[in-house]
Parts: C-alpha cells; sequence; structure tokens
C-alpha cells in the first residue's frame, strides 16, 4: 500500500513539473516568438496568369531572399509589362504582431522601399510613393484570407485581415495539417512602378486589374495547397 502511495505522489509530481514546464514555454512562445519564415512564391502560376489574361509579362531577374531575428522574406520576384511598367512580388513575415505593416516588411529591399510615401484609403488600400525617383504603387495580400477584400497597407489593416482569416475553415485546416501557425503574420507585398521616366501615376484601372488577377491566383493556390494534402 506504502509503494502504491508512493507511486501515486510521484506521478502527480511529474505531471505538475510537466505541466509548469509546458506553461513557461507557451508563455515564451508568447513573449519571444520564433524567428520568422516566409516560403517562396509560385512564379511559373504567377507567370501563366499574367499572360493568360493577356497582360505580356517578362520575368526579371528575382532579388534575393533576406530573413533577420524580427522579419523573414521571399525572393523578389519580378516583371516587365507593358506601358512602362514593372511589377515587384514578395511574401514578407513578421515575428511579431506590432510590425506587421508594409512599410516595416520592406525594410530588407531597397528596391521596395518608398519615399515620400502617402496611404491611400483605395479601395483597395495602398500606399503611394517614389522608388527610384519613380511614381509607384504598393499594398499587400493576405493569401489566406478567401474575401475579395484581402488588402492592406496599415498594421490594423493588416492584422484585422489575418485575425479573420486563422478563423475560416481553410485557415484551420491548415494549422491541424501543420502548414501554418494558428497566427502568421505574413502577406505578400505587390508594388507597380512606373520604367519609362515618367512622373505620371500609374493608371488605377491597370493597377485593379492586376491585383484582381493575383488575388484570385494566389487565393486559389492557397486553397489547393490544403486539398492537395488532404488527398
Amino acid at each position: 500500500m506504502n509503494d502504491r502511495i508512493v507511486s501515486t505522489t510521484q506521478l502527480r509530481a511529474i505531471y505538475s513539473i510537466l505541466a509548469v514546464i509546458a506553461s513557461v514555454a507557451a508563455t515564451k512562445a508568447l513573449i519571444w516568438p520564433r524567428w520568422p519564415v516566409a516560403r517562396p512564391l509560385d512564379q511559373q502560376a504567377i507567370t501563366k496568369a499574367l499572360n493568360g489574361a493577356s497582360i505580356p509579362a517578362t520575368p526579371l531577374k528575382p532579388l534575393a531572399a533576406k530573413r533577420n531575428a524580427d522579419l523573414a522574406t521571399s525572393a523578389v520576384i519580378g516583371y516587365s509589362l507593358n506601358e512602362g511598367l514593372e511589377l515587384r512580388l514578395m511574401r514578407g513575415s513578421a515575428r511579431k504582431r506590432l510590425n506587421f505593416q508594409s512599410a516595416f516588411l520592406a525594410t530588407l529591399h531597397p528596391e521596395l522601399q518608398l519615399k515620400q510615401r502617402q496611404l491611400s484609403a483605395g479601395p483597395p488600400p495602398s500606399a503611394i510613393g517614389l522608388v527610384a525617383n519613380q511614381p509607384a504603387l504598393q499594398t499587400c495580400l493576405v493569401q489566406e484570407s478567401q474575401t475579395s477584400e484581402a488588402f492592406g497597407i496599415t498594421g490594423e489593416q493588416l492584422t484585422a485581415l489575418v485575425d479573420q482569416a486563422s478563423q475560416s475553415r481553410w485557415s484551420r485546416l491548415r494549422s491541424i495539417a501543420g502548414l501554418q501557425s494558428n497566427r502568421n503574420y505574413e502577406c505578400i507585398l505587390v508594388q507597380a512602378k512606373n520604367t519609362n521616366k515618367s512622373t505620371t501615376p500609374i493608371n488605377r484601372s491597370t493597377w485593379l486589374r492586376i491585383l484582381g488577377l493575383l488575388r484570385s491566383t494566389l487565393q486559389s493556390e492557397s486553397n489547393k495547397s490544403v486539398t492537395h494534402h488532404h488527398t
């Protein structure tokens, strides 16, 4: 009988220690989140979508992926388009919720840093400014969002989209499949820039057409990755 009592006491002590360790680990993950990771973009799918929509796109040399303790980016892929436009896309992942905004995601790549930056309410929300002294437009697509209003610029806009997406069916499936954490502060930065030495603002209808095409392509890609994992 005494042996059983001692064994039960020891087990309870072990369970208590494990509970404390688990609690400490969870607290540490909240206070010191793990280093961010940015998945590469599917350039082949994007190129196919652009050309299929009669938007001739000549791929540019990608810019290397970068990473530090607070921010990870995919390689920056780019295209030369008609009408003297250059299109660039990059997935950015912020370690901290506080830093999740388009201006911070661009900090590792001078080619994506807007000067004389101003916000435009849109829709969709965009940032307007200059890159290499040429007019440029930027926005950020939260790929896991399954709405038509999946774009944002500010921290408030982007975190709201991520919070909403984390409650969606697809996001829950991705989390169960181990493809993402419950809160993944990442989005795809999209930039269109003039390359013809013109100071004329970028045509809004062209900008909206490109964003609509990218949204449908990338959201469809996000859905397919979950479906493929479960088939």
